[in-house]
């Protein structure tokens, strides 16, 4: 009996073009398994899925997609609290987080180690309001966020990494679009203070920065992995970037530069040859302009249009890091410390002369509101992120892992002048946990696979150093009487004949 050549991993696994006939009988089962997932992922697709549109509502409602409605509707001013439209998308956030989170753990039957850590430092946040001095905020604050960890661990449950990135891009550009009208409509509703920034759908125009660099980092790795709708994606790529510039938000723009700069090194890498050696000369080029930013920053803040004191906030800074000094272990409490009923925050904002709603540093706004517990909580899973980010590159999901890299470069980026990792309504906070988990995801699965060639000694399989090599051969075109057969068998739920 003719051995065939091994069909490709079961990453992304379609039937494979080979003759069932004339298999080997230890991988009959393996090829009618991934003929069935393909079947069934087809059947999905065809179906309605409550859970995808569910998972658009939570990314939508999660970043303040309909914060223009509630302007609308209810109008604007300082000191602003929740009204009944957003409380009534809270409520209705909170039930789909748990729907989501119980059908995934329904199908997985567990939440992983990165799921474990995400709820455990969720659920320490909460536990913040014990010692701090808002306890009403802090555990308010605490709590939602971990309905936003449930609902960030069942999307990663309903849904793959790629099928998350499309989702992604949708709700950016969505939302970029949705602008144009309600501007026609009325100009006040998506444009901020003198009429110069634009923040569109959002409540500012930070925000609309940030989810339009989101957005562009979900369109370069539908580049990368959709080759068929690479202008599509770049179409999308081009209006994202248009909106991020007209937010005027220096951070977002920066950010985007990293990402496409990053992304197109990558990218030339991957070819090899000449491509391989221009990306080095890249590589070679970027590091002395970031070492000549980091070493004159004045340079840079000057091209972004602001001062050496980041407007204001290396003043602010001072304040910060003596009120850290006074509580360094568990800090002043989660989201805390800058309410309005605190009289520190108050006095700082009067000695400055304006409103201060943070610490405009990621680093400093973590220890001050959870102290050195806290914060070294949250790089711990950042290392873990960029850990694991690492490792997917030399497997079957580098793409998601480049994905969960950039996110993690752009998150230190964003800290220098802006919170960081404390906000769920960030956009990189949600890509944070989503890609971490997808990186994990996709290592247990590679681990189970060199593990199962390794056992089995496969020809498909070879073993160098520690690791399993799984790059297969292209298998034989299936023959029309192994279709049949095929087809019959999935369709019968018996075993494959000899």
């Amino acid at each position: 009996m003719r051995r065939c050549r091994k069909p490709v991993p079961m990453y992304n696994f379609e039937a494979p073009d080979i003759d069932l006939l004339n298999c080997r009988d230890d991988w009959r089962e393996d090829i009618k398994l991934g003929y069935r997932t393909a079947s069934a992922r087809r059947t999905d697709q065809t179906a309605f899925r409550w859970y995808y549109v569910a998972s658009g509502f939570f990314l939508a409602q999660t970043v303040g997609a309909f914060a223009a409605l509630d302007r609308i509707l209810y109008g604007e001013w300082d000191g602003k609290t929740g009204d009944k439209l957003s409380q009534i998308l809270n409520l209705i956030l909170i039930a789909v987080s748990f729907l989501l989170f119980f059908r995934g753990f329904r199908q997985s039957r567990s939440v992983g180690t990165g799921g474990a850590l995400a709820l455990s430092l969720a659920i320490f946040l909460a536990l913040s309001g014990l010692w701090s001095i808002d306890p009403a905020t802090s555990t308010r604050r605490g709590l939602q966020y971990l309905f936003f960890v449930i609902g960030t661990i069942g999307i990663t449950r309903n849904l793959d990494g790629d099928e998350f990135m499309r989702l992604l891009r949708l709700v950016c550009i969505l939302s970029a679009l949705a602008a144009l009208p309600l501007f026609v409509v009325s100009p006040g509703i998506v444009m901020m203070g003198d009429g110069r920034d634009v923040r569109g759908v959002f409540s500012h125009k930070n925000v609309l920065g940030q989810v339009m660099a989101a957005g562009v980092l979900a369109s370069l790795h539908g580049m990368r992995v959709e080759s068929g709708r690479r202008s599509v994606n770049f179409l999308m790529l081009i209006v994202l970037i248009a909106s991020a510039l007209a937010s005027r938000s220096g951070t977002a723009f920066v950010v985007i530069i990293i990402f496409c700069s990053v992304d197109a090194i990558a990218v030339l890498y991957r070819r090899g040859g000449v491509m391989r050696l221009v990306a080095v000369f890249a590589v070679a080029l970027l590091i002395p302009v970031l070492a000549i930013f980091m070493l004159f920053p004045d340079l840079a803040l000057g091209m972004l249009g602001k001062d050496a004191t980041l407007t204001g906030r290396t003043d602010l800074w001072a304040y910060v890091m003596d009120f850290i000094a006074q509580r360094p272990i568990l800090g002043w409490g989660f989201l805390a410390f800058w309410q309005p009923t605190n009289p520190l925050a108050e006095e700082v904002s009067t000695t400055l002369g304006w409103r201060v709603p943070e610490a405009h540093n990621g680093l400093l706004e973590l220890l001050l509101e959870v102290g050195i517990v806290g914060t070294g909580a949250f790089l711990v899973l950042w290392i873990r992120n960029v850990a694991i980010a690492l490792r997917c590159l030399w497997t079957s999901a580098k793409d998601i892992g480049q994905t969960a890299l950039l996110n993690c470069s752009g998150i230190i980026l964003v800290s220098i002048s802006e919170e960081v990792m404390v906000d769920p309504a960030q956009i990189s906070v949600v890509l944070f946990f989503v890609t971490g988990l997808y990186c994990e995801k996709a290592l247990l699965a590679d681990r189970r696979r060199r593990l199962a060639a390794g056992r089995a000694g496969k020809p498909g399989a070879r073993r160098t150093g520690r690791r399993v090599d799984l790059s297969y051969e292209r298998p034989p075109p299936i023959s029309e009487h192994g279709r049949a057969q095929l087809d019959r068998d999935a369709f019968m739920g018996s075993e494959p004949h000899s």
